[in-house]
């Protein structure tokens, strides 16, 4: 299988080594499958629908998955360097030690979902929806986050440095006390011990 059509439906597929590069389709369906090594680098697939699938060190790098719907996935050790979400809904998805800097998450609505371990340095996640999102020992620096919905998501172990994020939007968020160190002193204070 190298090939996506618009509109198809792939289900209970394993699928390793494909080459879906540059493709450019609309409202395709991966259900109950598990790609590994496979690259969508590049590839536009608008409206795509991903529900119980697991990417295993498959490269989407630079691709546009504009509007895609991503439901009980798990992407681990991929590459997603300038992938665009922005305004994907994502529910139940757990990233794995992915390559993700640059990627554009914005607008998009995340329920219940970790990245662990990801690389995500200067992420694009303003105005998304992270609550509850868990970000475990994730690069998360000069990512932006400008009016993301932030309550209950929890920074603890991850690397906050030059976050651009206003302080209204931290409220409610999950910090460790050397993050609240850190983001203390971008709101002006001094913090004695």
């Amino acid at each position: 299988m190298d090939r996506l059509e618009s509109e198809g439906t792939y289900e209970s597929i394993d699928v390793t080594g494909a080459d879906f590069s540059d493709q450019h389709v609309t409202m395709v369906t991966i259900s109950k499958s598990h790609l590994i090594k496979a690259s969508f680098a590049r590839t536009c697939l608008q409206r795509l629908d991903l529900t119980r699938v697991k990417l295993d060190e498959c490269d989407v790098a630079n691709a546009t998955w504009e509007r895609a719907r991503l439901d009980k996935i798990k992407i681990n050790e991929c590459r997603l360097t300038g992938l665009n979400l922005s305004g994907a809904h994502v529910k139940e998805a757990v990233f794995q030690a992915c390559e993700a800097s640059f990627s554009n998450f914005r607008s998009a609505a995340f329920k219940k979902s970790r990245f662990v371990n990801c690389n995500l340095r200067g992420a694009d996640f303003q105005d998304a929806d992270l609550r509850g999102v868990v970000f475990e020992n994730c690069n998360l620096r000069e990512s932006q986050m400008s009016f993301a919905k932030l309550e209950g998501t929890d920074f603890r172990g991850s690397e906050i440095d030059d976050l651009r994020v206003g302080i209204e939007s931290l409220r409610g968020a999950i910090v460790d006390p050397s993050q609240a160190a850190y983001l203390s002193g971008l709101m002006g204070l001094k913090v004695v011990y």
